[in-house]
């Protein structure tokens, strides 16, 4: 099978986020969102070289799903770009809500041996500063215990573990909110009908929307 492309690849790591954060099929309306692009040329190169080398499985008005062949890719792809993160804002001082769009421009120039090297200076870490997890060098990936915000009732204390959907936007959004991994909250208010999900942070409450809240993984506290 000839290499994806870097384009092939990055479609293939961002239909690997959607799975992650609990797809079982992606829309690809949502992929042209999540992508800056529009729904026809998303739909283009999912039916045609994605869906030709095997990558991914798609229907049509229903979604994609990937291959066991592009989830190993999308896997290594993921392991460079949460490597690149670490190494972005452990070692050179970029700001955690900067780093992805970073890493994207650093991961595909990391070779296997560099990335290997790159590793061992991190300490091989297990997560990225987003909290999500890093496949290891066999492409094995560590159980997620974790689940979204709307997934507790009130009155529950929790801790976030990850922001599962690394789009810059919403990283600058959580981090002027005060929501990082590491950082407690106590749901104080649930509201009906996909309203907003009101926290307390200890010290202040805020309101998130239930859009926003499903991306925040958290476990107990």
């Amino acid at each position: 099978m000839a290499k994806p492309t870097k384009s092939e690849e990055e479609y293939l790591e961002r239909i690997y986020r959607f799975e992650e954060s609990g797809h079982k099929m992606v829309k690809t309306t949502d992929l042209a969102k999540d992508l800056g692009l529009s729904p026809a040329s998303v739909t283009e190169m999912i039916s045609g070289p994605l869906s030709k080398k095997g990558l991914v499985k798609y229907k049509p008005y229903k979604g994609v799903t990937l291959t066991g062949k592009g989830k190993k890719i999308a896997v290594s792809a993921m392991r460079k770009h949460r490597l690149a993160e670490k190494l972005l804002v452990d070692m050179v001082g970029v700001n955690w809500d900067d780093s992805h769009d970073e890493a994207c421009k650093l991961e595909h120039a990391l070779s296997e041996d560099v990335l290997e090297k790159l590793e061992n200076v991190l300490g091989k870490p297990d997560s990225c500063p987003h909290g999500n997890i890093i496949p290891d060098s066999e492409g094995n990936i560590a159980p997620d215990d974790t689940h979204p915000l709307t997934d507790y009732e009130p009155v529950t204390e929790v801790e976030v573990a990850r922001i599962s959907h690394e789009q810059t936007e919403l990283l600058r959004q959580l981090c002027s909110l005060g929501i990082f991994p590491g950082v407690k909250l106590k749901i104080i208010q649930k509201s009906p009908l996909g309203g907003p999900m009101l926290v307390d942070l200890g010290k202040c409450q805020i309101a998130v929307g239930k859009d926003i809240a499903k991306l925040i993984r958290v476990k107990p506290a």
